[in-house]
C-alpha cells in the first residue's frame, strides 16, 4: 500500500479520505488525499469537534475548564496520565484544543501545532492560533478573574475596551484597572481568557 502525508497533520498516510459537502474548511488543509489512522478517526468522530480536549498519542481527555487546565498544565496531565505506565517522567508533547463554537474543523489547526513548550506555544480556540505565553496568561486570569468575580463585570465590558464612564462608576473601577483594558482590547490571549471564564 503506497503511503502518502496525512491530509489534516502531514504525518505519513494510506487511509482513504471523502469529505462531505458540508465540510468547508478547506483552507486548514495540505495536499492530498489520504489521512494518517489517528486523524481520519478525529475526522469521523464529532467528539473532536464538540469538545476542549488534549491527546497525547492515542490517549484521549476532555477539558471541563479550559482556564484552569491552562493554568495547572503539568499537574493535569500527569494526574490524567498517572496511570499509564508509558507516561511515567514529564508529559511529552501533546496535542491541545479549545473550543467555544463547538462546530468548527479547528482541531486540525490543533494536530499541525502541538504543545512542545507548556510556557510558550500555539494554542487553537476554534480556527484562531494564538500565542500563548504562561507569564501574559497568569497576569490576565488572575485581573480577569478579579474584575469577574469581585465586581461581576460581565463580559461584554471586559472585552470593550476602555469602559464608559457610567460602568465605571456602576462597577466602582479603579482607573488603573480602566486602562488595563483598554490595552488588552485586541489582545487575542486576553479575549480568550474571558470568553472561557467562568464565576467562582
Amino acid at each position: 500500500m503506497s503511503l502518502s502525508n496525512c491530509v489534516f497533520c502531514g504525518a505519513k498516510a494510506s487511509i482513504p479520505v471523502v469529505f462531505p459537502e458540508t465540510f468547508t474548511a478547506y483552507q486548514l488543509l495540505q495536499a492530498g488525499d489520504k489521512a494518517c489512522s489517528r486523524c481520519a478517526e478525529m475526522f469521523r468522530d464529532p467528539k473532536f469537534r464538540r469538545n476542549c480536549w488534549f491527546m497525547i498519542g492515542t490517549v484521549w481527555a476532555k477539558i471541563e475548564d479550559p482556564l484552569a487546565f491552562l493554568d495547572y498544565m503539568l499537574v493535569a496531565l500527569k494526574l490524567e496520565l498517572a496511570a499509564d505506565p508509558r507516561f511515567a517522567s514529564d508529559p511529552p508533547p501533546f496535542v491541545l484544543y479549545l473550543t467555544k463554537k463547538k462546530r468548527k474543523h479547528g482541531w486540525i489547526l490543533s494536530v499541525q501545532n502541538p504543545v512542545l513548550n507548556r510556557d510558550k506555544f500555539i494554542l487553537v480556540v476554534d480556527e484562531e492560533k494564538i500565542m500563548f505565553e504562561r507569564s501574559r496568561f497568569e497576569e490576565y486570569y488572575v485581573f480577569c478573574k478579579r474584575l469577574f468575580d469581585t465586581h461581576a463585570i460581565p463580559k461584554s465590558i471586559l472585552l470593550g475596551g476602555m469602559p464608559k464612564p457610567s460602568d465605571i462608576k456602576r462597577y466602582c473601577l479603579a482607573w488603573a484597572d480602566c486602562f488595563k483594558l483598554r490595552s488588552y482590547e485586541r489582545d487575542m490571549l486576553w479575549r480568550c481568557v474571558v470568553e472561557f471564564s467562568r464565576r467562582s
